[in-house]
């Protein structure tokens, strides 16, 4: 029986939903953990409102503190920059005995803490940062390493980052590879529903990622565009995020690229959607694709993972680590040969949801998802 108490602190945001979602997942896990008291997880929060517009199981929210005035505030700053001291959050350890909180590197009264590292993308794609950015982290990073009692990695790919940056704290770094967990409502929705909600084709394929730089969208429509010389024209519907802050004018550039390449009716641009939506239009998509320059563990791979989809990946050694069934990698920078292989599976995908790889999928998300939490309540008890 585990029975740590943990608190869940925020994560993500308008900025970052996939911060937002890997923590509703890890809610979703820990609740159909049959041997974990889900009444001893705390769902940290800036306000209860927020709690209230996350697609969560019903779990104890707990809004962290104001600070008592204005010199409590400076007292609460200072303490965090010079102590590494988390005031408001230790109120909230002691008044709820809290034993671990995750992810915080901060110290809060008696609770241990986890930090989560998701990516190296800055080691990878120095250009997408600024100069003052990577040296941001690299002077912040090794402190808060330092500092937190144990380091959670999504994957192998980042552990292996992990033993160039920091070899140092290696002994402290555990790999905790999280479960995309799957609404019941999407099985319930047709492709009708869909079709007509956005005005899309019945026919398509589906691009979710955030409209970022490395996300690498223009070797998709590179590819739309030498398929349409060979007389075959996909549709692509493109969902996410369409603010970069690192890159605030790539949205207009790809706007650009899309109408010089002549293929301004092949496409949709819902931008972001409700994470229902996502799921549903997944599902319907003749297939998937990821042409990402760099993942830490891809929400969309592992999404398409749980509802049983074939995708089209770039090879990024964390892609083949996660190992999406019935799927194709590409060179991120060969459009041509993207273009090949969405030629193939757009021409040879006669029904969009294959019944025997999504009825396995499902079958097999709750077993999935109790060995994530396990994972995690094992790192927790350590």
């Amino acid at each position: 029986m585990h029975t740590k108490k943990i608190a869940i602190n925020e994560l993500g945001g308008s900025q970052w939903t996939g911060g937002v979602t890997y923590r509703v997942n890890l809610l979703k896990a820990l609740k159909v953990h049959p041997t974990f008291d889900f009444k001893n997880v705390f769902l940290i929060v800036s306000s209860k409102s927020d709690a209230a517009k996350m697609p969560i199981p019903e779990s104890q929210v707990l809004e962290l503190p104001k600070p008592k005035g204005f010199i409590d505030k400076i007292r609460c700053s200072l303490f965090k920059k010079y102590l590494n001291k988390d005031v408001l959050m230790s109120r909230i350890v002691k008044d709820n005995n809290i034993d671990v909180i995750f992810p915080s590197y901060l110290k809060s009264g008696k609770a241990k803490s986890i930090y989560w590292m998701p990516d190296f993308q800055f080691i990878h794609l120095p250009d997408f940062f600024t100069k003052q950015a990577i040296k941001s982290f690299n002077i912040k990073l090794p402190k808060y390493f330092n500092l937190a009692d144990s380091i959670v990695l999504s994957s192998q790919d980042a552990k292996n980052d992990f033993k160039k940056f920091s070899p140092e704290f290696l002994n402290k770094t555990r790999v905790m590879r999280f479960v995309a967990h799957v609404p019941e409502n999407v099985y319930g929705q047709s492709v009708d529903e869909i079709s007509s909600e956005y005005h899309i084709p019945k026919k398509f394929m589906y691009l979710p990622n955030q409209f970022w730089a490395h996300k690498n969208h223009m070797v998709v429509f590179k590819a739309l565009n030498i398929l349409k010389e060979r007389g075959i024209t996909p549709f692509l519907v493109l969902t996410g995020n369409p603010v970069d802050v690192r890159n605030p004018s790539y949205l207009a550039g790809m706007l650009e690229t899309i109408s010089k390449l002549g293929i301004r009716n092949q496409i949709a641009i819902l931008g972001l959607i409700p994470h229902h939506l996502v799921y549903a239009l997944m599902r319907h998509a003749d297939f998937v694709i990821n042409p990402s320059l760099f993942e830490g563990w891809s929400t969309t791979v592992e999404e398409c993972k749980s509802l049983g989809k074939k995708m089209i990946l770039s090879n990024l050694n964390v892609h083949q680590e996660q190992q999406p069934p019935n799927s194709a990698y590409f060179d991120p920078s060969n459009a041509e040969e993207l273009a090949d292989k969405i030629e193939y599976y757009w021409l040879n995908t006669a029904k969009a949801i294959d019944s025997k790889l999504e009825a396995k999928a499902r079958e097999s998300i709750k077993s999935r998802s109790i060995e994530f939490a396990e994972n995690f309540l094992n790192i927790v008890n350590e």
